[in-house]
Parts: structure tokens; C-alpha cells; sequence
């Protein structure tokens, strides 16, 4: 069986059976095409029976000497050992060459924050567009993503009865469509008030934050608002992000001793523990300092 042919199928088992979105089955497709793509240099018809785990080493390795990172390597693999196993579930294959390759291991370098002021320096910066109506929604946005860690995409998917001002809320559809509520700080209430009220309307849809037409934001526009807010502050530009925000907000919260890691593993809806343990941002030198202080240590 050709592989391509069976490609739409495993699209719709990503996004209905496992919920992922449209930008992440993209990704499975772009990797995908990739290993096609080798299969078919190497004069390889791109059939299922004509995948052995030598073939996968050799994309592995052609990979490598391209200079990939490892984690890219990592999350190729990863996406056909995906493909892979859908293909065994639907009786497509009868063995998985995939499993027998390893994948290789990334060291997870600890991410990016800004400090208070940074964030801060942000808000007043989505104030300053000459648009009022711009002003007061990028403002409502940046609140929401600095002080609830949300993603991007789960910022432009919220619908305008997600959040609650009353009860101060906001409903956040994750990833595999996992909802979780978190609580609002004041500030973002009141930033989120004062957009519904300019809020164009558009009888299309009922997606809480609009361009100024009253059109659904896309990834691509959002992009665009982040890269004209970040530009009006003096902030340093070494790879900082929208997804820094999020960074940001889990890394504050943890070094305020006010949040566990447990309690802040649900504030970004992360389902393993150990994503979230790369907010511990220790320093050799307090590792020292803790294992000094073990009360054992001077008797």
C-alpha cells in the first residue's frame, strides 16, 4: 500500500480521535513528507512493505549530517512512530520497523522569561496603538496571556461566553480539546470589560477577540499585533516570543512561592508533571546552598 494514500486518514484520526489541532496534524504532514520525500531518493517505491528500520536509521543519519538539532530529529521520528502505530491499529501494516529505531535524546534547556518589569513594560505598550478600538483589544490580549500563561492558539480560539466577568473566569479549550476554568486577577477582568464593550459585532461568529473589521484573528495576524507591541518597548530581542509570556507567568508564580508545581501544571493544563518541572529554573550554586542547609549537615 502507498503511504500517501492513507495520509487524509490518519489527518482525521489526529484531529477527531485525538484532538489535536490544525497547526499540530500540519506539522505531522510537513515531517511526514519528509520521510516520503527520502524514501523516494533513495529509489525506494514509498510503500509500506519497503519500510524497514535500516531505511528509518538511514533518514535518521541523512538528518544528522544536514545538522538537524536533535530535537527536531526527536520530533520526526516521534510523528512516524505516530503514523506508524495508526497504521497497525487500521490492519495498514504488520509490523512497525519504526519501534526499532531510537530516538534521540535532547537535553531540555530551560526557556526564556522576562522578569515583572518586562511584562509590565508589554501591557503599556499594547496601550499605545493609534487605534483606540486596537488599544483597548490588544490590552485585553496581553492581559489574558500574562497573567493565565494561555497559548496563543488558545487565546484567538476563546468565544465571548468563555469568559465569565462576573464570576471572573475564563474557560480555556487545551490541547486534545482538554477544558480547564481559571481564576481572572482583576486587572484582566477589567481589561476584558472594556474590549466587550467596543467589540465589533459579526453575525459569523462569537470568537472573542476581532480585527477591527469584526473578522476572526488568525495565527498570522496575531503575530503581527505581538511584533507591534513588542517593538515599542526596549526590551532585548533574543528570541523572545508570545510563548514567552507563558514562560513567564509559570516561572513569576513558581519563584513567588505562592504556587506548587502541581498547582501550576493545571493553571497551563499541562498532563505530565515533568513538562512543567522545567520552570525550576535552579542554579548550581543554590543546589549547593539547599544540600548545605540539610539540618544533619554540621553534627
Amino acid at each position: 500500500m502507498l503511504m500517501k494514500t492513507v495520509v487524509r486518514d490518519f489527518v482525521l484520526y489526529l484531529e477527531a480521535e485525538r484532538g489535536y489541532s490544525p497547526n499540530t496534524t500540519k506539522s505531522y504532514c510537513y515531517d511526514l513528507r519528509q520521510f516520503f520525500d527520502f524514501i523516494e531518493s533513495e529509489g525506494v517505491q514509498c510503500t509500506v512493505d519497503n519500510v524497514t528500520a535500516s531505511l528509518v536509521r538511514g533518514w535518521v543519519v541523512a538528518m544528522h549530517r544536514r545538522e538537524l538539532s536533535k530535537s527536531t530529529v526527536a520530533r520526526r521520528l516521534h510523528g512516524l512512530r505516530s503514523f506508524w502505530t495508526f497504521l497497525l491499529q487500521f490492519g495498514h501494516a504488520a509490523s512497525d520497523p519504526v519501534r526499532q529505531v531510537s530516538v534521540p535524546k535532547c537535553e531540555r534547556s530551560l526557556p526564556k522569561y522576562l522578569p515583572a518589569e518586562d511584562l509590565q513594560k508589554l501591557l503599556d505598550a499594547s496601550q499605545q496603538s493609534p487605534s483606540v478600538l486596537c488599544a483597548f483589544r490588544n490590552y485585553a490580549m496581553m492581559s489574558l496571556l500574562v497573567f493565565t500563561g494561555m497559548r496563543r492558539g488558545e487565546l484567538i480560539d476563546l468565544r465571548v461566553g468563555d469568559v465569565s466577568l462576573r464570576e471572573g473566569t475564563v474557560r480555556i479549550r487545551g490541547k486534545g480539546q482538554k477544558e480547564r476554568v481559571l481564576p481572572l486577577v482583576d486587572r484582566a477582568v477589567e481589561a476584558v470589560r472594556d474590549w466587550s464593550e467596543l467589540r465589533p459585532n459579526h453575525r459569523g461568529h462569537d470568537y472573542l477577540f476581532t480585527t477591527t473589521h469584526g473578522n476572526r484573528i488568525h495565527p498570522s495576524r496575531m503575530q503581527l499585533i505581538w511584533r507591534s507591541i513588542f517593538e515599542r518597548t526596549d526590551i532585548e530581542d533574543d528570541g523572545v516570543s508570545l510563548h514567552t509570556l507563558r514562560h513567564s507567568m509559570a516561572t513569576l508564580l513558581l519563584q513567588s512561592g505562592e504556587a506548587s508545581l502541581p498547582e501550576i501544571q493545571r493553571i497551563l493544563g499541562h498532563s505530565r508533571l515533568d513538562t512543567t518541572a522545567i520552570y525550576l529554573h535552579v542554579t548550581e550554586g543554590e543546589i549547593r546552598e539547599a544540600v548545605s542547609a540539610h539540618p544533619l549537615a554540621k553534627k
